[in-house]
């Protein structure tokens, strides 16, 4: 069986389509939360979500666009996006988010959330002390996650006790070891942040016990004229082509 892992589409359409039409052979997709924000086309990302049967999870966004999170937790562009986000939004769409849960149970000890195990939807799992607190903490042998924009891998060895990172900004697999413990991001679909530009997607696959990570390009120049004409912060458009 083999999982398609998306994460923080951020109401990125060209991006979504994309990856979408670069996923080959997966059983089931699963989506870390983070659909809408950001980007131009909240709507089609969640209809598009709805399309595939996507198992999906609530992200900080999402919520807040829901209004179950509040929105000054956000800096200026992200605040404006929200509210931005909510004008539009369908109401059928605006119950979709919600109502989303916030974890997901793949196989036995092996989960997903949007943020971390300890705060699902705004703690950030950026460095080894985080990381390693959580593997302290909470037993899993694989916790998928989302939020950073960060395609990476922490991974903790049983042997010695070790935390060590792994960036994946540039794709690559991770292959899952019976000795150790790993928290994966499999990157952002609709607005990377870790320098590469391109979408980014993983594929989980249980069988070989493997994660893949994939970068896919996508008609940016598009996303960012759509952000600019909706009159949401130019910074949101001209960020997706340095994946800052």
């Amino acid at each position: 069986m083999k999982i398609g892992i998306i994460s923080d589409i951020h109401g990125n359409s060209e991006a979504i389509n994309s990856v979408l039409k670069n996923i080959k052979e997966v059983d089931e997709f699963i989506c870390l939360g983070d659909i809408v924000g950001y980007g131009a086309d909240p709507n089609y990302c969640i209809e598009k979500i709805k399309d595939i049967k996507c198992r999906c999870i609530g992200g900080n966004h999402d919520f807040a666009v829901a209004g179950k999170v509040n929105i000054n937790y956000f800096n200026y562009a992200a605040r404006s996006a929200i509210l931005w986000t909510s004008l539009p939004l369908k109401k059928e769409n605006l119950n979709f988010l919600s109502n989303l849960k916030r974890r997901i149970e793949l196989e036995d000890n092996v989960f997903a959330v949007h943020g971390s195990p300890q705060d699902p939807l705004l703690e950030y799992i950026l460095d080894k002390d985080t990381a390693s607190f959580i593997f302290s903490k909470f037993n899993f042998k694989i916790c998928f996650v989302g939020h950073s924009h960060l395609a990476g891998c922490f991974s903790f060895s049983e042997n010695n006790n070790q935390v060590n990172y792994m960036n994946f900004s540039n794709g690559g697999c991770i292959e899952i070891n019976t000795n150790k413990r790993y928290i994966i991001n499999c990157g952002s679909v609709g607005q990377p942040r870790d320098g590469n530009p391109k979408a980014s997607y993983g594929i989980y696959d249980l069988k070989n016990k493997a994660v893949n990570i994939y970068r896919v390009s996508y008609p940016i120049n598009l996303t960012k004229s759509k952000i600019i004409n909706a009159g949401l912060p130019r910074s949101l458009a001209d960020r997706l082509s340095y994946g800052r």
